[in-house]
């Protein structure tokens, strides 16, 4: 009898394990295709070309209807994220990235938006990332339970109106949290395009990195993402070096990653939990994990939004980012 016993409850935990494996695998966020878009999605039809009136050299015309903007169609397994890493002087968004990903077709397309990209908000001063400090300042005062997160979510809103986009996921990481992670996976190979020689003690920040290749552990790697002012276009030039850091990063963790060695695993699980704030549930995050470890690098595309600098600020060029988020 108490064998019998014994063999039953195996069987059930074996039942249950494979249920739950089963679940995780075949699990995948609820599609939400029209819920609480911040932009209108009623198609503009422009006025149909019809008769032209007092031209007896071209007589009446029939009516023909203009050209009609398609309907919007929220696509199926197409997800937004906006990824944010924050300084620790003032909460301002060193690192703004917005994340395309394309789960059917296993494409991911990240566009940074530069710090100091020129916003009119209600700060004192016009950039983007004062706009994020205002949002955590303001949530910390009104003694907010998470006030990362809910000056991520206000800040996501800004994007969302300003480009006309739906975010559906948000992500905080603070610099501690970038440095441990770096040093999880053994450090990053790079390529450091110029010398970088920069400290600032109330941030304690100090960069001493020479040009060429070298393995950047964790502090050396805040110190190569954050480093702006040696080069000539200021912060592009740090955010062409974030995406050079990034590809590599990416790679160091892909090959990192495996079931042969969880302990890597584990510990770069434990440090993200640490030291993100995000609005994803546990299961949409095992999921976009489990299927990003797939992803091809050639169908990684990085850019930067498309802009110039003008009056100290970055100004968003209207049409080619409209054609990027189009696309």
């Amino acid at each position: 009898m108490v064998i019998l016993l014994i063999v039953v409850v195996v069987v059930l935990l074996l039942t249950v394990t494979v249920l739950a494996a089963a679940l995780v695998w075949l699990y995948k966020p609820a599609s939400r295709p029209n819920e609480d878009l911040p932009f209108s999605t009623d198609p503009i039809d422009p006025p149909a070309s019809g008769n032209i009136p007092d031209n007896p050299d071209i007589g009446d015309l029939p009516d023909t209807p203009g050209p009609s903007t398609p309907a919007y169609v929220a696509r199926d397994e197409v997800y937004n994220f906006l990824l944010i890493g924050h300084d620790r002087a003032a909460s301002l968004a060193d690192v703004i990235m917005l994340v395309n990903y394309d789960v059917n077709t296993g494409k991911i397309t990240i566009m940074q938006l530069p710090r100091d990209t020129y916003y009119v908000g209600d700060t004192n001063k016009n950039q983007l990332n004062v706009q994020f400090s205002a949002y955590v300042n303001r949530a910390y005062y009104k003694g907010e339970a998470k006030p990362v997160a809910v000056a991520a979510s206000k800040f996501a809103r800004v994007l969302e109106q300003n480009l006309c986009i739906k975010i559906h996921y948000t992500a905080v990481l603070d610099l501690d949290g970038f440095v441990n992670i770096v040093n999880a996976v053994g450090g990053v190979d790079v390529y450091i395009p110029v010398d970088m020689d920069y400290e600032d003690p109330i941030q304690d920040l100090y960069i001493h990195l020479k040009k060429g290749p070298a393995h950047l552990n964790g502090e050396d790697a805040e110190g190569f993402v954050r480093f702006r002012e040696g080069f000539v276009q200021a912060d592009i030039g740090r955010v062409n070096a974030q995406k050079i850091f990034m590809t590599a990063f990416m790679e160091k963790v892909k090959n990192s990653i495996s079931l042969t060695n969880m302990s890597v695993l584990n510990t770069l699980v434990n440090e993200v939990v640490k030291n993100l704030t995000t609005d994803i549930p546990a299961t949409d995050f095992i999921y976009f994990g489990k299927n990003a470890l797939s992803v091809d690098f050639a169908n990684v595309r990085m850019l930067t939004v498309p802009g110039d600098y003008a009056g100290g600020s970055y100004v968003i060029n209207r049409g080619a980012t409209l054609q990027i988020i189009n696309d």
